[in-house]
């Protein structure tokens, strides 16, 4: 087996280092615009070998596509173009643009749409972490779109990732994670741009931003060439969240002008409430 990863980021660099281990691979190529990228993952044998796209791409059995979503957009008519029994499958956080596309081809069948939920919000693959998919999920969308070879080989790649796996339209896909994914980008960075406005200095924040405060920013130090073209892309359902997010920061608002305690704690009741549904499914 001959996996080929594009994108050499922490999510390409984290599957080439538990492919590496999973005996999953017999070898690895890898491709990234980044030269200090691919450099990185040949010194550290995280690939066996630099290739280019068309060489990767007749080589390979498996094509993992591990690049913002706005390349992988560009990637897709170019590689499916050049298939001959080869299996592409996405790592993109975005689904429905992603899985129209592939449709359209002759050879859509070969492409798994695919979003491994898994990431931290470092980037590069000196962040690269072996067991970032285990036990994590990894969604397949539309699966009816595929061949059963190439999505039976996807399952047996997520199975050696150690993921679990779960299916779903890619519409519904967008749509969730706009919520439960998305939006929580949005609003790390908003906060962080929030306290930056107003603490100027940076010896404030070093010294007072406390625990609450760094776990709620962790993901403003997400890559913004990844989630730009993710926004955009969802845009839909990110405005239809982001307004009613804005509202809810109005109810609060609201209360606090009007110096409303009550409204205030069921405001917070409820969230407790959904917090303890929330925190026993993860």
């Amino acid at each position: 087996m001959k996996v080929f990863i594009i994108g050499l980021g922490m999510i390409g660099g984290s599957l080439a280092k538990t492919l590496r281990n999973s005996n999953f691979a017999d070898e690895i190529l890898g491709f990234d615009k980044a030269t200090e990228n691919t450099a990185f993952c040949l010194e550290n044998n995280l690939i066996d070998r630099s290739v280019s796209i068309v060489e990767g791409a007749k080589e390979a059995d498996i094509i993992l596509l591990a690049t913002p979503v706005d390349s992988i957009m560009e990637l897709i008519p170019q590689l499916l173009d050049q298939l001959e029994e080869q299996v592409v499958i996405d790592m993109g956080s975005t689904k429905k643009e992603i899985s129209k596309l592939a449709a359209t081809h002759p050879k859509g069948c070969n492409f798994v749409a695919a979003h491994p939920m898994a990431g931290i919000e470092n980037s590069g693959p000196t962040a690269a972490l072996e067991q970032l998919f285990t036990d994590k999920v990894a969604i397949i969308c539309n699966p009816e779109n595929n061949a059963r070879m190439p999505l039976n080989l996807a399952k047996l790649f997520f199975k050696s990732l150690k993921m679990k796996l779960i299916f779903m339209d890619a519409e519904e896909h967008d749509r969730d994670l706009a919520y439960l994914s998305h939006l929580s980008h949005i609003l790390s960075f908003s906060l962080a741009l929030t306290a930056y406005n107003v603490e100027d200095k940076e010896r404030n924040i070093f010294n007072l931003a406390g625990g609450g405060f760094a776990s709620t920013v962790r993901l403003a130090g997400s890559s913004a060439a990844m989630w730009n073209p993710v926004f955009l892309q969802n845009k839909t359902n990110m405005l239809e969240a982001l307004e009613l997010y804005i509202s809810n920061l109005n109810l609060f608002r609201e209360h606090i002008k009007n110096e409303n305690k009550e409204g205030l704690n069921q405001l917070m009741n409820k969230s407790n409430a959904i917090y303890k549904i929330i925190n026993q499914s993860i």
